[in-house]
């Protein structure tokens, strides 16, 4: 069964970002930006259609697609390049339209504790931020 992505989640922690991000050839300084800033994730999933929002207090990043269809994706480095999404049991999977093994992959995966694992891979250098969902209060 594929996992239900929707909802408002906020990161509340990371592993190993800068020195994923030194591998892909980001500066220093932006470096320690991006290291820094918590991410907000806005998903809206429509059975395999995602809209992902990726909110900073720097900027605001959106990504649309389907699931196995090729789509333009923004990576880690600000780079963009084609990719394709599909389901490996219950983790999303994004990686690039290319033979090349070193590009990045991106995994999505939910856990039983519902929390929200992100793990990018990039020339054998694995990073990982965890994001809680939000609760969202009626009033």
């Amino acid at each position: 069964m594929k996992q239900k992505f929707t909802g408002r989640w906020s990161q509340y922690k990371v592993e190993n970002l800068e020195n994923l991000l030194k591998k892909m050839g980001v500066g220093m300084i932006h470096r320690g930006i991006i290291s820094r800033v918590a991410p907000v994730l806005e998903i809206c999933q429509d059975g395999d259609h995602f809209t992902i929002q990726t909110i900073t207090t720097v900027r605001t990043v959106e990504l649309k697609f389907c699931v196995g269809e090729e789509f333009e994706d923004t990576v880690q480095n600000g780079d963009t390049r084609s990719a394709i999404a599909y389901w490996d049991g219950d983790k999303l999977i994004v990686k690039a339209v290319t033979d090349d093994e070193d590009s990045q992959i991106t995994e999505r995966e939910l856990t039983d504790d519902g929390e929200l694992v992100v793990v990018i891979r990039f020339q054998g250098v694995v990073a990982k931020r965890y994001f809680a969902r939000e609760i969202i209060e009626s009033t």
